[in-house]
C-alpha cells in the first residue's frame, strides 16, 4: 500500500479519535455545570428557610397539627351534694373515703384526634396525692355521637346485679359535661341513699360548650394575665388566648375554661403587629 494512503488513513484515525475525545469532554463538563447549577440551587433554597417572612407564609400555610388547647376546673361545694345530688350521709363518708376528685382535665385537639389529660387527687386514705392519667380519644365514624368518660365518682359500694349511683365528667364532640346517675324513685329525680332502690336516671348537672361562640357570655379576663393587658376589651376580643368561667349556687357548681386557639395565633399576632396603639403627638408650645 502506498504510504500516501497510510498517512491518509492515520491522519482520519487520529482526527476521529481527537473528535470522539472531544465529544466525552463536553458530555462531562455539561453534567458538572448541570450539577453546579443545581447544588446551587439548593443552596438558595435553603438561605430561604431562614427569611422570618418565608417562615410565617410557611406556617400560615401549613399550620401545626395542634389546633386547640382547653383546660377544663371544676369545683363542687357543700351545696352541690346537699341539694344537687342529696347524698346521705353515708355516701359522703363513702366519697370522702374512696372517691378520687378532679382537679383539671386538659384537651388537645390534633388534627387527627384528642388527647385529654385528667388530673385528680385521691382518697384520703391514700395520702391526697395527686395522679394524671392521659387519654387518646379518636371519634368513630360509624357512630352518630362520641361521648368519652373523663371522670367518674360512685357514691356507695358496687354490687353485682344494681350499678350504684354516680356521678360522671364527659367529653362530648362540642361540650363537656357533669351528669349523674340518680335514683328515679327519689324526690325531684335525686338520689336518697338508698342505692337499692329504683332505677337510675341520667341527670345533667352541667353543660359546658367548647365552641366561641356560645362561650362569649361567659368569658373574662383571665387571672394569670395570658391574651389580656392594657389594650382593653378589643385585645380580648382579638385574642387567641380566652378565658371563661361560669357558677350556678343553686347547684353549687363553679367551673373555669382556658382556650388556647392556636389556629388564630399567627393572625393575632400580625394584627398586634398592624394594629399598634396611636401616639398622641405633643404640639411645643410656641
Amino acid at each position: 500500500m502506498d504510504v500516501g494512503w497510510l498517512a491518509l488513513i492515520l491522519a482520519v484515525a487520529i482526527v476521529f479519535a481527537f473528535f470522539t475525545l472531544v465529544q466525552h469532554w463536553q458530555r462531562v463538563v455539561r453534567r458538572q455545570a448541570s450539577s453546579i447549577k443545581r447544588l446551587s440551587e439548593r443552596v438558595e433554597d435553603l438561605e430561604s428557610i431562614s427569611d422570618p417572612m418565608f417562615i410565617q407564609r410557611l406556617n400560615e400555610a401549613a399550620p401545626m397539627p395542634l389546633e386547640q388547647v382547653f383546660t377544663f376546673s371544676l369545683r363542687l361545694g357543700d351545696r352541690f351534694w346537699s341539694e344537687a345530688l342529696h347524698a346521705s350521709e353515708g355516701e359522703r363518708e363513702f366519697v370522702r373515703a374512696y372517691g378520687s376528685f378532679v382537679g383539671s382535665v386538659k384537651l388537645e385537639r390534633w388534627r387527627s384526634h384528642t388527647v385529654a389529660t385528667v388530673t385528680e387527687v385521691l382518697p384520703e386514705g391514700k395520702e391526697a396525692r395527686w395522679q394524671t392519667r392521659s387519654l387518646d380519644l379518636y371519634s368513630d365514624p360509624a357512630r352518630a355521637t362520641s361521648c368519652w368518660t373523663l371522670w367518674e365518682l360512685p357514691l356507695s359500694r358496687a354490687s353485682s346485679t344494681v350499678r350504684p349511683p354516680s356521678v360522671e365528667l364527659l367529653l362530648r364532640a362540642h361540650s363537656v359535661e357533669l351528669s349523674a346517675h340518680l335514683q328515679a324513685s327519689s324526690p325531684a329525680g335525686c338520689g336518697n341513699g338508698e342505692s337499692g332502690a329504683g332505677t337510675l336516671e341520667d341527670v345533667v348537672l352541667l353543660q359546658v360548650p367548647l365552641d366561641a361562640t356560645q362561650l362569649a357570655p361567659y368569658r373574662t379576663h383571665d387571672p394569670t394575665g395570658n391574651g389580656t393587658s392594657e389594650g382593653g376589651q378589643r385585645e380580648l376580643r382579638n385574642s387567641w388566648q380566652a378565658f371563661y368561667s361560669g357558677r350556678d349556687e343553686t347547684l353549687g357548681i363553679e367551673w373555669q375554661l382556658r382556650h388556647d386557639d392556636l389556629s388564630k395565633r399567627s393572625e393575632w399576632e400580625r394584627w398586634k403587629i398592624l394594629d399598634s396603639p396611636s401616639i398622641d403627638l405633643v404640639s411645643e408650645p410656641k
